[in-house]
């Protein structure tokens, strides 16, 4: 969800902010701008893709050496080009781009009115510009320091000053921000992807430091003193995204999760965290969905109840005591706004933290008390397909203390590799023509019918409902009618009768009923089916889903949807 670069070199700023924006697009956005430093300040903003603005900076002379670039996701008002970022303070002194969001910006609203500031967009990151303008007194840095101190929420800021033609100055205060140093050049970013190749060293800001970016080199400060922060060397930040032969990068990536899952289960378990009794999965989406999955599991080993939370429930939830016992957070980035602040809750209540994330250094892992790396790779699809897939592997690591789950652990990405040479063509056309196709399942099965439903959601926009079989006579019934796709994650033996008489009770009705089974007599009962590889129950989201993946894909496939880029959606979601 919104992504910020920016760069101060020896070349032209313009092409390497729009190379960096187009690494960001995977994060969701829909408009996009940059602005470059020179003898004055100049902005180039655009709706829609990055190709809009390139579109329109296309014959523009911009030798500037300095500038910043914004993909921006809506919060604050419509996607316009007044709305969009950069935005530029009343008197043309300061630009800013900002992720993140300012939760006192009504108050600061009414500040800039009473000083007679005119405000041209909808956004609470435009206030910041002026405020910075309305303080300087000739240190951009101080300037910034005094602002951001009034600030409230979350936000990362990168900055620049007419007065200082070479410089970038940036904030952090709980949304990423990170400074990449090279010979003669030095950038900013929320996400690494976008970072040029000539970087060979991070600087990850922390929150509440404030820095002056150079060429060649970084001064950081916090609380009005400079500090050494960790460096951290890199030959490379670019990421290994081409798309190989692929259409699309979340087929791509539904390709990756064999590796991705061998990855995952056989990290080095010397010195690794793991689950305890009284312990509480939390996450968002598909994370909240591979801790539904995953919850049978970690009840059979630890003997105990497991809860699970979504995050944004588990901030306002009763303040309950969190001593003895354990709280795990899922995030894919590890920049999950509601995750993180969630985490922090729960390190206030006294619980023991353990973070699930596939960045090592995010601020979700910095949060926790112990971490754990899913080591999925970088995922450019909006949509997550290896996320859950090794979040769901993750905690089977964490969780498994025998010899059973730790062969059925190593098994996973021969399963992973079957599942996807299942065959969903016809089905997919059933369901692209569908109104609202139900997707259910019981135990684990339960968690990857609720993924199946929300892939679909994302990225056909069908209106796909998943619910827990045994919910689905109490309501949910009454909108099956001849012809309703319901498909039936079926993979616990020991559930065979009750998932039987499920499917019996959708025919009853008219429906047509989907099967994705390693069970003969649950496959013989069906329409049609999808067949599975064996796996352990268990365990067996992360392998039953994949079909799944594959069913929403060929489905928007077959509607012409932007499968990557699905609308309205934001790869990284860094508000809450």
């Amino acid at each position: 969800m919104c992504g910020i670069i920016g760069y101060t070199g020896n070349k032209p700023a313009a092409p390497v902010l729009t190379k960096g924006l187009h690494a960001l697009e995977y994060r969701g956005y829909d408009s996009a701008g940059i602005a470059v430093c020179g003898s004055e300040i100049v902005t180039v903003k655009a709706v829609g893709r990055i190709s809009a603005l390139e579109e329109k900076l296309r014959g523009r002379d911009l030798p500037e050496v300095c500038g910043i670039g914004h993909t921006r996701w809506a919060t604050h008002g419509c996607p316009t080009e007044i709305n969009c970022h950069p935005h530029l303070s009343y008197g043309g002194k300061f630009a800013i781009v900002h992720n993140g969001i300012i939760d006192n910006c009504r108050n600061l609203r009414v500040l800039c009115e009473n000083r007679g500031i005119s405000l041209k967009s909808d956004t609470d990151s435009e206030l910041i510009a002026h405020l910075l303008e309305w303080e300087y007194r000739g240190d951009p840095l101080a300037c910034l320091s005094r602002v951001a101190a009034d600030l409230r929420g979350s936000f990362a800021l990168g900055v620049l000053c007419a007065d200082f033609p070479s410089d970038i100055y940036a904030a952090k205060m709980r949304s990423p921000l990170i400074i990449g140093l090279g010979e003669d050049m030095a950038c900013i970013s929320s996400d690494g992807t976008a970072m040029p190749k000539e970087v060979t060293s991070l600087i990850v800001l922390a929150d509440g430091q404030v820095a002056r970016v150079r060429p060649g080199s970084a001064e950081v400060f916090f609380r009005g003193r400079r500090v050494e922060p960790e460096r951290v060397k890199c030959s490379s930040p670019e990421i290994a995204a081409a798309l190989s032969g692929f259409p699309h990068y979340m087929l791509k990536e539904m390709y990756e999760q064999p590796e991705a899952l061998a990855r995952t289960v056989t990290e080095d378990c010397l010195g690794r965290p793991y689950l305890r009794r009284n312990v509480t999965l939390i996450g968002c989406g598909s994370s909240y969905h591979a801790a539904l999955a995953s919850k049978p599991l970690v009840e059979r080993i630890t003997g105990c109840s497991a809860e699970v939370c979504l995050a944004s429930e588990f901030i306002y939830s009763e303040k309950t005591v969190g001593r003895g016992k354990q709280a795990v957070f899922l995030s894919q980035s590890g920049e999950t706004a509601d995750t993180i602040a969630a985490a922090e809750e729960a390190k206030r209540r006294g619980y023991l933290t353990l973070a699930v994330s596939n960045v090592h250094s995010s601020t979700l892992t910095r949060v926790c008390d112990e971490k754990f790396c899913t080591r999925a790779g970088p995922e450019i699809s909006v949509a997550t397909t290896k996320g859950f897939t090794t979040q769901v592997g993750a905690l089977g690591v964490l969780a498994s203390r025998n010899d059973e789950i730790a062969a059925a652990l190593k098994e996973l990405p021969f399963a992973a590799e079957k599942a996807l040479a299942v065959e969903v063509g016809e089905v997919a056309k059933l369901i692209a023509k569908s109104v609202n196709p139900f997707f259910i399942g019981r135990k684990a099965d339960y968690g990857a019918a609720l993924e199946g439903a929300l892939k679909l959601k994302e990225i056909s926009y069908i209106s796909a409902l998943g619910i827990a079989a045994g919910e689905l006579k109490h309501g949910s019934i009454s909108l099956i009618e001849k012809g309703t796709p319901v498909v039936v994650v079926s993979t616990d033996e020991a559930l065979g009768e009750k998932t039987l008489l499920s499917m019996a009770t959708v025919r009853a009705r008219g429906g047509t009923v989907i099967a994705v089974t390693n069970i003969d007599e649950v496959a013989q009962a069906a329409d049609f089916v999808l067949p599975l590889p064996n796996v352990h129950p268990l365990l067996s989201a992360a392998v039953s889903v994949i079909p799944l993946q594959r069913l929403a894909y060929e489905a928007a496939l077959l509607l012409g949807k932007d499968i990557d880029k699905p609308r309205n959606l934001a790869k990284s979601v860094t508000v809450e």
